[in-house]
C-alpha cells in the first residue's frame, strides 16, 4: 500500500521538475482515494488527491485535497469535478475505492471504473458513506491524508481483520461477494449475496468468519492475553433427518500465545481458546445460514441443507498452542 503513495509522489516530483511537463502536472488531479455511491440513478463521486501544486526543493509535500461531483453516470460526476477545478483527473495511482451497496452489486458499473484506467488491482472497500471515508477528518477537523488511511490497513491485516479484495475480485465474484467494510476505519466485513441480501459482520464476527475461511494470523483475546490462530484442519458432517439437519464441525487450530494475561499456564489459554473459537464459529455459521452465505464457508455441504425446515450447528475445536 505504501508503495502506491511513494510511487505517486515520485511521479509528481519528476514531472514537476521537468520544464516541458510542468504545466501538465499543474493541470492534473492525481487521485489517491475514491468514494463512489449511487442513489436512484444519481452518482456521487468524491476523490482525495495528492496536491501536486505544492512542491519544494526537497521533494513533494504530502498534502491532499478533496473534490466532489455528481452526475447521472460515473463519467458525468468526474466531468463535474474537472469542470469545477479546471484540471484533469488522473486515476493511475488510486490506492483504494470506497463503494456502496448499489455500486458493488453491479459489475458493469465497476467495469466502467477499470475503463477509466483505474487498476483492476485497486482494493475495494464497502462503505455506507463513501464520501465520509474519502474525506475523513481528525479531532481538529484536519483532513486525514490518503497515506495514513492506506497505511492503517496494514495494521488490520496484521490482526487478520482485513483481507485485500481488488476491483478484479469483485467484478469476477460469483453469487457471494465478501469484502472489507469501513466506518472511518475497518469495522468488519460486508457479505453481499446474489439474492439481494447484504449482511454486515462486526470485527468479532469477521475474526470467526476469516478463521473458517482459512485465513492465517487471526488474533483474539483470551484471559486478558492475545493469541493468533489458524485453522489447520476442518471436518464437516451434515447429519440429516427428513427436513432437519445438523452440521457437526470439528476444527483443529494452531495458536500462538503472543501476550500473556491473567493465567500462568499455557493449558488455561488452550481451554479458553477452544471455547471462544467453538462458540464464535457456531454463531457465524448460524448467521451465514440465515443470511444465505453459508455456501461461502461450506460450498458442498450447504447444497444439501438448502430448503430444510431446521438446521443447527455443533462445533468442536481442538487447539495446539505454543508461545
Amino acid at each position: 500500500m505504501k508503495k502506491i503513495i511513494t510511487a505517486m509522489a515520485a511521479v509528481i516530483f519528476a514531472l514537476a521538475f521537468t520544464a516541458c511537463t510542468a504545466v501538465q502536472v499543474n493541470e492534473r488531479i492525481f487521485v489517491a482515494l475514491m468514494g463512489i455511491e449511487e442513489d436512484d440513478g444519481l452518482y456521487f463521486l468524491t476523490v482525495q488527491a495528492f496536491n501536486s501544486t505544492e512542491v519544494s526543493q526537497d521533494g513533494p509535500i504530502p498534502e491532499y485535497a478533496v473534490y466532489s461531483g455528481t452526475g447521472r453516470s460515473f463519467n458525468e460526476a468526474a466531468d463535474m469535478i474537472m469542470r469545477d477545478s479546471g484540471r484533469e483527473l488522473f486515476w493511475g495511482h488510486c490506492g483504494v475505492i470506497f463503494a456502496d451497496n448499489d455500486i458493488i452489486r453491479d459489475a458493469e458499473k465497476l467495469k466502467a471504473f477499470a475503463g477509466e484506467r483505474i487498476s483492476v488491482g485497486c482494493p475495494v472497500i464497502y462503505s455506507e458513506n463513501p464520501a465520509a471515508e474519502t474525506d475523513r477528518r481528525d479531532e481538529n477537523d484536519e483532513l486525514i491524508g490518503a497515506d495514513v488511511i492506506i497505511s492503517s490497513l496494514d495494521r488490520y491485516a496484521a490482526e487478520g481483520l482485513y483481507k485485500e479484495i481488488t476491483l478484479r475480485d469483485v467484478i469476477s465474484a460469483g453469487n457471494v461477494i465478501t469484502l472489507p467494510m469501513s466506518d472511518k476505519g475497518i469495522s468488519g466485513t460486508a457479505v453481499i449475496t446474489g439474492s439481494g441480501g447484504t449482511m454486515l459482520l462486526d470485527l468479532s464476527e469477521t475474526a470467526a468468519f476469516d478463521l473458517l475461511m482459512g485465513e492465517k494470523g487471526v488474533c483474539m483475546s483470551a484471559l486478558g492475553g492475545s493469541v493468533c490462530a489458524e485453522i489447520s484442519d476442518k471436518n464437516v458432517y451434515l447429519k440429516q433427518d427428513n427436513t432437519s439437519g445438523q452440521y457437526e464441525i470439528t476444527l483443529t487450530a494452531n495458536l500462538v500465545l503472543e501476550e500473556t494475561g491473567s493465567a500462568a499456564e499455557l493449558s488455561e489459554y488452550k481451554t479458553e481458546a477452544e471455547k471462544i473459537i467453538s462458540a464464535s464459529a457456531e454463531a457465524i455459521c448460524r448467521k451465514a445460514y440465515d443470511g444465505g452465505f453459508l455456501s461461502a464457508i461450506f460450498p458442498r455441504e450447504y447444497s444439501f441443507s438448502e430448503g430444510m425446515d431446521s438446521v443447527t450447528f455443533s462445533v468442536k475445536t481442538n487447539v495446539n498452542i505454543t508461545m
